[in-house]
């Protein structure tokens, strides 16, 4: 693949806030800017520019006393960056003797228990090796941005770091019922329905957050979720089901927000709901979500433990990384504890605007 981008030696950190967290990017070199800036800009990453203007700059000038913390970071060499990347550096000999084993979307990761190689398309990911970083980045090259094995890199890297500050992901949509104000996650997969009926419930007027990777932070004694991913995705079926769609993004529209990936369509979906969005809900409703390719849906209540053991099956780190599995794990209980959880088997009805608005509706206004 040719790439678009030339590297140059130019070590620069990045400073970014998210889900009430600062973290600092060392890139180290022009390409590792460029793809930081392109990729991030397509989530929910504050980028330090709403700080101050000049903190992506070199690391040459002195901190004042009287910028904020956040500012002081990004030129302070003697901070520790959340993630290290690179372009052009040789990536360190992986221990292929370790036990390993596969990674979703494609990949392996071999471990020792406390130190994690993730290795995808001959890209590396180091997780709690230097002292450097938490998290340090080698790609095979200077990889395209449309490259999907770039993305996987970032966003392993990414999660890495952010649950050593306490936030970790989950695969999850997530609106807020307009009149009852209950949190809703609808949990699961890749091709589980989330999107579809997250996408319909905004169309409903519910306000959203997202429809498919979520933050979990605790907040006292709540559990919070926050919002990572700008861009809706969805299927040809759900854009030819949905006449909320095809009234306010043509298909035209649709094709120019993104490239097609795994058969979806993405969109903006400020530019598409007249529902609000927020950056942040209490959840508490779970709905686990499969497509169950019957006409009408079901929905069945977990017990807390059948909830807990569904949530740690979608958090699979939670048990990996020894090193945040205690925070993650307690968060996941404490989100057992404030959410009613559900299984949800999505049927064709829930294509319908109305239909899915109605049965979430049941078991949120109860």
């Amino acid at each position: 693949m040719q790439a678009i981008y030339e590297a140059a030696e130019s070590t620069q950190r990045m400073i970014y806030q998210v889900a009430g967290q600062t973290i600092v990017i060392e890139a180290r070199d022009s390409w590792a800017v460029t793809i930081i800036e392109k990729l991030f800009a397509g989530w929910y990453l504050a980028p330090a520019t709403s700080v101050r203007d000049d903190v992506t700059q070199p690391l040459t000038s002195e901190s004042d006393a009287s910028e904020s913390d956040t500012a002081k970071a990004s030129q302070d060499a003697s901070v520790t960056p959340a993630i290290v990347i690179s372009a052009t550096v040789k990536p360190p000999d992986i221990p292929r003797d370790w036990p390993q084993f596969e990674v979703a979307g494609g990949g392996e990761c071999f471990t020792d228990g406390t130190t994690f190689y993730i290795e995808i398309e001959r890209s590396v990911i180091a997780i709690g090796k230097t002292e450097r970083a938490a998290v340090e980045v080698w790609t095979n090259g200077l990889l395209e941005i449309q490259s999907p094995a770039l993305t996987r890199v970032v966003t392993y890297a990414l999660a890495a770091a952010l649950r050593r500050r306490d936030l970790f992901e989950l695969h999850s949509g997530a609106v807020i019922d307009p009149v009852s104000g209950a949190g809703v996650l609808i949990i699961g997969p890749s091709g589980s329905g989330k999107s579809t009926l997250t996408v319909q419930l905004a169309a409903a007027g519910w306000p959203f957050l997202t429809d498919d990777v979520l933050l979990l932070s605790a907040e006292e004694t709540e559990v919070k979720a926050w919002p990572l991913r700008r861009c809706f995705a969805i299927t040809s079926e759900t854009f030819a089901a949905s006449n909320f769609l095809q009234t306010h993004a043509s298909l035209d529209y649709l094709k120019a927000q993104g490239s097609e990936t795994q058969h979806k369509r993405q969109f903006a979906p400020h530019q598409v709901f007249d529902a609000k969005f927020k950056e942040h809900c209490i959840p508490q409703k779970l709905f686990f979500s499969q497509v169950s390719g019957s006409e009408s849906s079901r929905v069945l209540q977990l017990t807390s433990a059948e909830t807990m053991a569904r949530l740690i099956r979608m958090n699979p780190w939670s048990c990996y990384d020894r090193s945040t599995a205690t925070e993650h794990l307690a968060v996941l209980a404490s989100l057992v504890k404030q959410s009613a959880g559900y299984a949800l088997f999505a049927g064709k009805d829930l294509l319908d605007t109305e239909s899915a608005a109605n049965l979430i509706a049941h078991y949120t206004r109860d």
